[in-house]
């Protein structure tokens, strides 16, 4: 049976072996074909390369033909210079002629009238040669302009056809890339089925094997069993000596039968005896049993006469103990209902008498101590000094940023912090996006901390709706305003020990409400031009005792010199924020922090606001020609048309004026014009809403915009690596829907 078994096994692990090989041959095909493909790969790329040497000797010979256009053209105008001198010498010949005939009137006028119209069909004939030879002239132009267009033609077709091919070319190898890498898993897997299949096949032949040699242990011990069983019979054989064993069956039998009529005739016996005594029992307890009924519902009727009793005394007693409290009670709710009468007339006559706002009226009047000492205003300790040049102050603002935090350093690319400095100076208004743990909000702080000026945190509620949940509301019965905050914030920033610092407002989980509610008054009144017409009014009319930088006694100005910077997650929790917002502010999308860098030690210091905002004038300035010339290209260029014709979009006023600020700046930080109109083009145009994300978009019209910024930066020789992002994963995502 073992044997068999061992048989059978090793035929199962045979034919594993052979499904094993079977498939590393399929494998050993597919790498077989996946090498064919590649190697056609190659054949195309030797193609693409005979092509391009095709095109480079078409252009070789474009260039012939232009310096014989060019030989040509120099000989024609040679002829033409020449045919004037003849003009001219003709011109001279008339004009003897025509003195001659005035000094020969008489005598030769027959003569002289002959000879000057032989001399003027003679000027004719020429006059009507040189107006063939400019027609001559003229028509070859003509033809070789003809022929130029159409070499130039057919040099575009030729590059269209190249263009498309390596379009084809690129996606025939992003696709076998994917086919390599979907092969490669498919292998992996295989491999990994085939040895999970070939490790379950021995577990179950283990498994099997074990069966049968636990089958084969029973069968040896059922043996000894029954040896055991034919040892004790032979014994008993030999005890009986000879006699049969019918005899002792019904000698057994017998036995058993007597022993039951015993056991019967003495089960009987005491049954009886415990009936009669069960019975006598059973009266007894019927007896007690009446006995006792009567005795619970005499005690029943008394408890309840008892209880009625006890009712009528307790239900007086309580009803004038009530009665008393109740008297006493309402003379002391007397008592107090005037004192709270006189109280509350006093606290009218002395709130009308108080300043309706407490910790702004507090802010006139501090002195740099008070800040100190009632407010911790550490950073007005702080030296003040002007800001460098942009280059370097995108380095020192990044390692100053990176030690503000006391414990936790903070690594920020350097890219992110010149895309805030450019951002400072383009927007008030500021969104940082990501996902969850990218450092949105130790980014606003840490920036206020490096440069000495005040962050004010707001977390924002889910259920804000309109602007007094942002900076309070007034209390027209305690003549008083409860500012929150913001507009505390708000205020600080005018005042004499913060007007020449940078101030945060910043507003955590910002889209957890929506800002074209709440923060609606804001988003109007940062559009306007002039600093001064920014006002948020706080009530209907003049309070009495205002602030003194309060306009009007009830209308805020927005400073300057305050940012707000509103973090923004993308889940089910939040709301998408709307393009009056997203065009207003200046939107940075914060990506993890995977690399670190030795920070450089540096003292705490406070930059003055009119600095940066020299530096950033100066910056405008120096690079404002350049800019305005990129956005004269970019603006009258084909992308113009692609979105106007295909998206419905143009380029509007706020664009324009927002990259007048923000591209010099970037450029003065130490990086490319390109990358700075790319940052603009991918934030504001390309953005999920306008070109990407649109359902009425194909994938048509996607490359269409890819081929127009390839090759507006092909001159740069750089890419618009942002914007192409966008484009590439809309693209992808619309092929993967199709």
């Amino acid at each position: 049976m073992e044997t068999a078994q061992l048989a059978t096994l090793e035929k199962s692990d045979s034919a594993i072996q052979a499904e094993a090989e079977k498939i590393l041959k399929e494998i050993s095909g597919l790498s077989a074909k996946i090498l064919e493909i590649h190697k056609s790969i190659q054949k195309r790329s030797e193609d693409l390369t005979r092509k391009e040497e095709a095109f480079a000797r078409c252009n070789d010979e474009k260039n012939k033909q232009r310096e014989e256009l060019t030989k040509l053209k120099a000989e024609l105008d040679q002829r033409q210079t020449d045919l004037d001198k003849t003009g001219s010498a003709l011109t001279d010949k008339e004009r003897d002629l025509e003195l001659r005939e005035l000094d020969a009137r008489s005598g030769f006028a027959a003569q002289n009238d002959k000879a000057l119209r032989e001399l003027k069909n003679e000027i004719a004939e020429l006059e009507s040669k040189r107006n063939e030879i400019r027609r001559d002239i003229h028509q070859a132009e003509q033809q070789a302009h003809d022929d130029e267009a159409k070499r130039l033609a057919k040099l575009m077709e030729r590059e269209a056809e190249i263009a498309a091919k390596e379009r084809s070319y690129q996606q025939d190898q992003c696709r076998l890339d994917i086919e390599w890498k979907e092969l490669k898993r498919r292998e992996t897997v295989i491999r990994k089925e085939a040895l999970h299949e070939a490790e379950l096949e021995l577990k179950r032949h283990d498994e099997a094997r074990q069966r049968t040699e636990a089958r084969l242990e029973k069968a040896y011990q059922d043996l000894r069993d029954a040896e055991e069983q034919l040892e004790q019979y032979r014994e008993l054989s030999e005890s009986l000596a000879g006699r049969p064993a019918q005899e002792l069956l019904h000698e057994l039998a017998a036995c058993k039968q007597k022993i039951n009529q015993l056991e019967n005739q003495l089960t009987n016996n005491q049954d009886d005896d415990l009936h009669a005594k069960n019975e006598e029992l059973r009266q007894i307890c019927d007896a007690q049993r009446s006995k006792l009924a009567d005795i619970e519902s005499d005690l029943a009727e008394a408890k309840a006469e008892l209880h009625r009793l006890r009712l009528g005394v307790t239900d007086k007693q309580n009803l004038e103990k009530e009665k008393q409290a109740l008297e006493k009670n309402n003379r002391i709710l007397s008592s107090r209902l005037d004192n709270l009468g006189k109280t509350v007339d006093d606290l009218t006559q002395s709130h009308q008498a108080e300043k309706p706002f407490p910790q702004m009226s507090w802010m006139d009047s501090a002195s740099r101590n008070d800040w100190s000492k009632d407010r911790q205003a550490t950073e007005l300790n702080l030296s003040e000094q002007d800001v460098p040049n942009l280059k370097q102050f995108a380095i020192e603002l990044q390692h100053r940023i990176a030690q503000a935090e006391d414990k936790t350093p903070l690594y920020f690319r350097l890219e992110d912090i010149q895309l805030l400095i450019a951002g400072l100076a383009m927007s008030q208004l500021h969104i940082f996006q990501g996902i969850s743990g990218t450092g949105k909000t130790s980014l606003a702080k840490a920036f206020a901390k490096a440069v000495g000026g005040q962050c004010t945190d707001i977390a924002v509620q889910a259920g804000w709706r309109d602007r007094d949940d942002l900076l309070g509301h007034y209390n027209a019965f305690e003549k008083r305003f409860y500012e929150r905050d913001c507009l505390q914030g708000l205020y600080k920033a005018g005042t004499e020990f913060y007007r020449d610092r940078c101030n945060i407002i910043l507003l955590d989980e910002m889209n957890l409400s929506r800002p074209e509610q709440y923060f609606a008054e804001f988003l109007s009144a940062l559009e306007k031009n002039d600093p001064r017409e920014r006002l948020i009014s706080l009530s209907e009319r003049p309070l009495p005792n205002a602030p003194v930088r309060l306009m009007e006694g009830r209308k805020i100005c927005i400073p300057e010199n305050v940012w707000f910077v509103g973090t923004a997650n993308h889940d089910e929790t939040t709301n998408e924020f709307a393009d009056k917002t997203y065009d207003r502010a200046h939107v940075m999308t914060l990506p993890r922090h995977e690399t670190s860098f030795e920070i450089e030690e540096k003292s705490r210091v406070s930059y003055t606001f009119k600095s940066l905002m020299a530096r950033f004038d100066d910056a405008i300035t120096q690079n404002e020609d350049e800019v305005r010339e990129l956005l004269e290209d970019l603006t009258t260029g084909p992308l113009t048309n692609i979105l106007r014709d295909r998206f419905d979009l143009g380029w509007g006023n706020r664009f324009e004026k927002q990259a007048l600020r923000f591209i010099p700046v970037f450029m003065a930080t130490g990086r490319r014009k390109e990358d700075a109109l790319d940052y603009l083009l991918a934030s504001r145009v390309f953005r999920r809403g306008k070109v990407t994300g649109r359902y009425d978009v194909d994938i048509k019209d996607l490359e269409a915009i890819e081929d127009v910024l390839t090759n507006i930066w092909k001159k740069w020789s750089s890419e618009p690596r942002r914007s192409l992002e966008l484009l590439a994963k809309d693209r992808i995502r619309k092929e993967r829907n199709i």
